[in-house]
């Protein structure tokens, strides 16, 4: 496939928003064309981390998956596109950081025997906000559940799509955060908040 009807950024908008072949065509130019240069940007955004590689690859897919999504939406105006597909590729990757940031590591005290420093009281609550979680989660629904489930411990979107059995990417993705949004107002009204 030729790409060399694509001098400009205004020719990928033209035919993103075109649909059909040229949408394919354009689509496949554009991340041929930048792909190798947004994941070299954002490594060294964050310096290159070891065994990360594929990691990032993974984050500036679904940066473009984002990206064309917004054009195609009249989400874009103008401006450089490798330059918007940084932006979004950075945005998920502070999203990710803070998130893994929050991520406890619950399994490390069965390492030890159930050998534990924390107080019964202690225990008790954290095992009360658990099942109070693990009840909200319920209400949402067994597919919320399953996707917020895997999406919490890691599983990429890719990965989701896949053993859940969605269409594509984007509808694991809507899902995903549809379902984390109707949990939030769960949280702000139960128990769980209060505690």
């Amino acid at each position: 496939m030729s790409c060399d009807q694509y001098n400009e950024d205004g020719d990928y908008v033209r035919d993103i928003r075109m649909g059909g072949a040229p949408y394919h065509r354009a689509v496949d130019c554009l991340y041929r064309r930048h792909r190798d240069d947004v994941v070299g940007r954002l490594q060294r955004y964050v310096g290159y981390m070891s065994g990360q590689h594929e990691e990032m690859k993974d984050l500036v897919q679904d940066a473009f998956i984002i990206m064309t999504e917004k054009i195609s939406g009249q989400g874009y105006n103008d401006g450089s596109l490798l330059h918007f597909w940084v932006g979004i590729a950075k945005g998920l990757l502070r999203n990710k950081v803070k998130r893994d940031a929050r991520t406890d590591l619950v399994d490390d005290s069965l390492k030890f025997d159930d050998v534990t420093t924390e107080s019964p009281e202690t225990q008790l609550m954290s095992k009360e906000k658990i099942e109070i979680l693990d009840d909200l989660l319920t209400q949402l629904g067994e597919r919320c559940k399953s996707v917020l489930l895997m999406w919490a411990n890691g599983y990429s979107m890719k990965e989701i799509k896949t053993k859940l059995e969605f269409t594509s990417e984007v509808m694991a993705r809507k899902t995903k955060f549809k379902c984390k949004e109707k949990l939030v107002k769960l949280v702000a009204n139960s128990r769980l908040k209060r505690d």
